[in-house]
């Protein structure tokens, strides 16, 4: 049902399941339901634990698929993020070679974009290469991450 693919229905499935199979989060699907978007689920009477039978279920696919909630109210659902795979193109639209770059840099890269930067192997190499003109040999990785993340945001 959901991006043209027909979802399989199973007789029952737990709340968590549901919000993942419709894109949400736990939390986000709890806050819809009590909105009364999406229908409340059922209750096994000797767990106390809730869940979605087949009717249910689709009902929650209906709603994510036409944006109307179970209350009659519009809402509308934001497209998940997808992420980028496409490598770096030059202006003339070839392919350009990646430069490699020190193991060391490349975690540094990593924590960098986890912090909110986007930032390249190559400016990291660069900044790494004016701050520590002597290389990172024994130097503490946290004070190095921050001096560099500091040197990004001022040049922002």
């Amino acid at each position: 049902m959901r991006n043209g693919n027909q979802a399989k229905i199973k007789p029952i499935i737990s709340v968590g399941d549901m919000a993942k199979i419709l894109g949400h989060s736990r939390a986000r699907f709890y806050q819809l339901q009590r909105q009364q978007i999406y229908p409340m689920p059922l209750y096994d009477i000797r767990t106390k634990r809730p869940f979605y039978d087949a009717r249910l279920q689709k009902m929650c696919h209906d709603v994510r698929e036409t944006g109307i909630g179970c209350n009659g109210q519009y809402i509308l659902f934001y497209s998940p993020r997808k992420t980028s795979t496409t490598k770096a193109q030059n202006s003339c639209g070839s392919k350009v070679q990646k430069k490699e770059i020190p193991a060391e840099y490349q975690e540094l890269v990593d924590t960098l974009n986890q912090m909110g930067l986007e930032v390249s192997g190559e400016q990291v190499s660069e900044v790494v290469g004016k701050l520590y003109p002597d290389g990172l040999q024994k130097k503490d990785m946290g004070v190095v991450v921050r001096e560099v993340f500091c040197h990004f945001r001022k040049s922002m």
